[in-house]
């Protein structure tokens, strides 16, 4: 799935992230989606889901965050007079994209990890 840049500004409202880097970043955030519902986003018929707008709203939160994180590396604050640096320890970007995923497809049973039901 590739999420066009035009959902990002005119759906969700993002602002963030430059067109330029929309493909880039927004395929990361594909790949972790993907990652978290085992697969079931890679096929094709899954837009046709009740769900899907969901999905594409977390690729774009999700997008944000790495791009975020991609431009601050780990830097909090920097003070370049007498040259301090802060980095935050608080939460790794996978913790960070997985409150996320949990926020949008929590209770779509897309995380569910276990055996289904023939």
């Amino acid at each position: 799935m590739e999420l066009e840049y035009a959902f990002y500004v005119n759906s969700y409202g993002g602002i963030k992230i430059s067109e330029v880097d929309w493909k880039r970043v927004s395929q990361k955030a594909m790949q972790r989606l993907n990652s978290y519902t085992f697969g079931r986003l890679s096929k094709e018929s899954w837009e046709e889901e009740i769900w899907s707008n969901r999905v594409k709203c977390a690729v774009c939160e999700i997008s944000e965050v790495i791009y975020e994180y991609e431009n601050r590396e780990g830097k909090v604050s920097e003070n370049t007079d007498g040259y301090a640096v802060s980095y935050d320890s608080e939460k790794s970007l996978g913790s960070v994209i997985y409150d996320v995923v949990m926020v949008h497809l929590g209770d779509t049973g897309l995380l569910y990890a276990g055996v289904e039901a023939c």
